[in-house]
């Protein structure tokens, strides 16, 4: 009893490691994406899933110029690979990049905690919530980079997504 009393006397006066706050704040972060959908699905169908999208949406590309600026970060695939990783370590989430070719990376994801927050929730809104950002991040970091969904998000496995560099064709 007593190092509870400690504990929460700490976090009081505002003393809680970095590690705590940090999941803490995923958690929380995780926890309203799951709720937003859910919510916004309940009362507006289609209309709210769609408002959801457009608000990743613009949160990618917000977030996409805040990384090309702190980071440093070019136009290049390996640039939208390297923000993917970067988000991928802030969410907590495990992702595993696997290069097919010099153009193509695939990323697996042995863990993401959306996914099992929406799964926990009864519905995967993987397709209204992260693609749209993760999307809008990749295209914002690299204009000629595209964002493709090789597996969809299962009641099985979270998503295997690839970003693939679109060259231009001339007739």
């Amino acid at each position: 009893m007593i190092y509870v009393g400690l504990i929460r006397l700490a976090a009081v006066k505002g003393l809680i490691p970095a590690g705590n706050k940090v999941t803490e704040l995923r958690n929380n972060l995780t926890r309203l994406m799951a709720e937003m959908a859910t919510v916004l699905e309940q009362k507006f169908g289609h209309d709210g899933l769609s408002a959801v999208s457009q608000i990743f949406a613009t949160l990618g590309s917000q977030d996409a110029k805040m990384l090309k600026e702190r980071l440093g970060l070019s136009n290049q695939l390996r640039d939208a690979l390297d923000a993917w990783l970067v988000i991928g370590h802030l969410m907590g989430s495990k992702m595993i990049p696997r290069w097919i070719s010099d153009e193509r990376v695939e990323t697996d994801h042995p863990f993401c905690p959306q996914y099992e927050a929406f799964k926990t929730r009864g519905n995967l809104y993987c397709e209204d919530v992260c693609l749209p950002y993760v999307k809008a991040v990749a295209e914002g970091i690299a204009p000629n980079v595209r964002m493709e969904v090789v597996r969809p998000a299962s009641e099985n496995a979270a998503c295997i997504k690839a970003l693939t560099v679109m060259t231009e064709v001339h007739s």
